[in-house]
């Protein structure tokens, strides 16, 4: 037969901290989001293509992001990469968002 193993009865403010401290660095070294958001007008035309990093927050106006790319299309196009991330309200007729990875050019930019 096994020997019993202790029994520990911590004070529940002990368990707490403990599992806080665990929810936090988990919180800190979380997966990074990335999400497409699309901007067309009513007939459906893009208007633009936004990359964000982490939350994106419904606001009045929009969506408040981290941009990380921006594209527009012809006949003046464009494209912007924000490699530290810039804040961004995103304001449409049509918005439309969808998860994705990461994009390639970021992680090259990780590997150098």
């Amino acid at each position: 037969m096994l020997p019993a193993l202790p029994i520990r009865n911590h004070p529940a403010t002990f368990r707490a901290v403990k599992y806080l401290s665990l929810l936090a660095m988990l919180a800190l070294t979380g997966c990074q989001t990335f999400t497409h958001i699309s901007v067309t007008d009513l007939q459906g035309d893009p208007i633009s293509d936004w990359v964000a990093e982490g939350r994106v927050r419904k606001v009045p106006e929009g969506y408040l992001i981290k941009a990380v790319e921006r594209r527009t299309p012809p006949p003046y196009a464009t494209e912007n990469r924000y490699p530290n991330g810039r804040v961004a309200t995103v304001v449409g007729p049509n918005i439309t968002l969808q998860e994705i990875e990461k994009p390639e050019w970021i992680k090259e930019l990780e590997v150098h």
